[in-house]
């Protein structure tokens, strides 16, 4: 018995994933800001992270790609790296006063993106796919359900 590619859920979840992020990138570019940089500054900006370690384990990345975020992010003047003065190797992060600004234009370009994508589906099937997205997600140890629970109140 064979695979064919076109049998694999992780292939057009992937490629779904691929094709999402590129069209937001689309929506970012008159911001300079890219996908990638986008999630780092939504999770510090959000205060769910406010460390490089915590923003990598947030998003699922390596710390060494949040790194080169972060150099990016802050030579743009969006968010500051902040040393103890006890240890230099700890960092907080934080928005400048114009990456705050900032993220109020990145919100509303995720929010147009996202609602011009779910606009194909009705409103029962978003929440099929909310739910069916956070059991996958947490049959692979990521538990979203605290973190959608206000999804609905935001939309």
């Amino acid at each position: 018995m064979t695979f064919a590619l076109n049998q694999s859920y992780t292939y057009w979840i992937s490629r779904l994933a691929n094709l999402l992020q590129e069209s937001f990138n689309r929506e970012l570019q008159t911001l300079d800001v890219t996908w990638p940089q986008w999630m780092v500054v939504n999770t510090v900006s959000r205060g769910v992270a406010d460390t490089p370690a915590e923003v990598a384990r947030q998003l699922g990345v390596d710390r060494s790609a949040v790194t080169r975020l972060l150099d990016r992010l802050e030579k743009k003047g969006l968010l500051q790296r902040q040393h103890s003065q006890q240890d230099r190797r700890s960092v907080t992060l934080s928005m400048t006063p114009g990456g705050a600004l900032m993220v109020e234009h990145m919100d509303e370009a995720a929010e147009r993106h996202q609602r011009d994508i779910l606009a194909t589906l009705p409103e029962s099937e978003q929440q099929m796919l909310k739910l069916q997205l956070s059991r996958l997600l947490r049959e692979l140890g990521v538990e979203s359900r605290d973190t959608w629970k206000s999804w609905r109140s935001a939309r």
